[in-house]
C-alpha cells in the first residue's frame, strides 16, 4: 500500500536533499536494502536531482548508525552550505 506515510507517496523531482543509508543487504531487515533501491531509483525516475543512496557493509539494522554517519555529516554541510540554511546572517553553524 502507498498511503501518505509510504517513502513511495513522496516521489517528486522538487523534493529536498536526500541521503538514504541502510546496512547491508544480507544483514539489513527483509527487504529493506531493496526498498530505499526502489525509492532512490523512483526519485532518479522522477527527476531529483540530490539523493544518495549508500549501503553500510556487515552492518544490520541497529548497527548502521555510526558507520552512517561518515556520510550523514558531509551531506549535511554540503547542504548547508548550499542553502545558506543554519544561520540568518549566512555564518557557518557550529559542530
Amino acid at each position: 500500500m502507498v498511503d501518505v506515510f509510504a517513502p513511495l507517496y513522496h516521489v517528486r523531482a522538487d523534493a529536498p536533499p536526500i541521503m538514504l543509508s541502510c546496512g547491508d543487504r544480507e544483514k539489513e531487515l527483509l527487504g529493506r536494502y531493496e526498498e530505499n533501491a526502489y525509492f532512490w531509483r523512483m526519485m532518479k525516475i522522477a527527476g531529483h536531482k540530490d539523493i544518495s543512496f549508500v549501503e553500510i557493509p556487515g552492518k544490520d539494522h541497529a548497527g548502521v548508525t555510526e558507520p552512517a554517519l561518515a556520510y550523514t555529516m558531509p551531506f549535511i554541510r554540503r547542504v548547508v552550505a548550499q542553502t545558506g540554511c543554519g544561520s540568518s546572517r549566512g555564518e557557518r553553524p557550529s559542530e
